[in-house]
């Protein structure tokens, strides 16, 4: 069997900061925890598991300690109620996230429609829609974005590891539902580099 690997492959940078974080918690005093699994790999949760470093899906199941908030990010009241509690919070959001997040509640400050692409029930989406109040509409595919209506002015955030491929067909449908349309490609490099690779290998 012949195994060939891609040009670009493995962690990204944001899951790469987020697992050396976690790692770095482990090896502090107290318990850690993070904040749903720290990555989509069993294994790499396992290990930090091992090391300490346990999941829980909510901060009222922290009493105390340290909790890590994963690349994927959460919104804004999460912070707070673990400042209520007191818990020192590790912050491993990605930074590509933070940045589609600040770009969602510009857009909702400015008065925009805000519409987000990406897949509704993923959590990096629904930290970036609970930055804009809730108020962004999730587009998954073409079929949808043809569906909305017309506005005065729109604003699109991106999953950061949506398909480039999809974000320029929907973008094309977008510029017909708005003369006003500000579009932030969110995007990270690191997953158009991996979607190339695997065009590249198919």
């Amino acid at each position: 069997m012949e195994i060939i690997l891609a040009k670009n492959h493995g962690f990204c940078y944001g899951v790469k900061r987020a697992v050396e974080m976690a790692n770095e918690a482990a090896n502090n005093d107290g318990k850690s925890y993070t904040l749903g699994p720290i990555i989509h790999n069993p294994q790499v949760v396992g290990r930090l598991e091992d090391k300490g470093v346990s999941p829980v899906q909510e901060v009222s199941d922290i009493a105390e300690g340290t909790m890590i908030i994963r690349s994927h990010g959460v919104g804004p009241a999460i912070y707070e109620e673990a400042e209520e509690k007191g818990l020192h919070v590790v912050d491993a959001t990605c930074p590509h996230v933070k940045k589609a997040q600040q770009d969602a509640k510009s857009v909702i400050n400015e008065g925009m429609t805000l519409v987000i692409l990406g897949e509704k029930n993923h959590p990096e989406v629904k930290s970036i829609n609970l930055w804009a109040n809730n108020e962004g509409i999730i587009i998954e595919d073409e079929e949808s974005a043809q569906k909305l209506q017309v506005v005065e002015k729109m604003g699109v955030v991106v999953q950061t590891t949506f398909s480039q491929f999809k974000f320029n067909s929907i973008i094309d449908i977008l510029e017909k539902k708005s003369k006003n349309l500000k579009v932030f490609k969110t995007i990270c490099n690191a997953t158009q580099e991996r979607q190339n690779s695997a065009v590249d290998l198919a």
